[in-house]
């Protein structure tokens, strides 16, 4: 059973197993992809949603702070964390990697 979800301001997500990942400013056709994604994931994720129109600076930190991935669209005026990836139209990428990553690693 996936257990993946959207999390959106001001929500937060009490401490699980499930993989954090921070997404900013994407667009609603890339939402619609990750939300198919997801339902047929073997990965359970926690994808925290900002828009750089939020605002909320406060927010932002602790969800980027909570999670262990951080990608932010390249056309985003958001800049945070120097560990954080920007993408152009590639976000499917991202998640398909962890997922083939976790996977490998319960493989050993």
């Amino acid at each position: 059973m996936n257990n993946s979800r959207f999390v959106t301001y001001p929500s937060t997500v009490e401490l699980n197993s499930n993989y954090k990942v921070m997404l900013i400013d994407a667009t609603a056709e890339e939402l619609a992809q990750l939300e198919r994604f997801l339902q047929t994931s073997q990965t359970n994720f926690d994808v925290y949603l900002y828009q750089g129109s939020t605002g909320d600076l406060e927010w932002l930190n602790y969800a980027s702070y909570d999670s262990k991935l951080t990608l932010i669209k390249d056309t985003s005026e958001v800049r945070i964390t120097p560990n954080s990836v920007r993408y152009q139209s590639n976000l499917l990428e991202h998640f398909e990697h962890i997922e083939l990553d976790l996977v490998d690693k319960l493989m050993l």
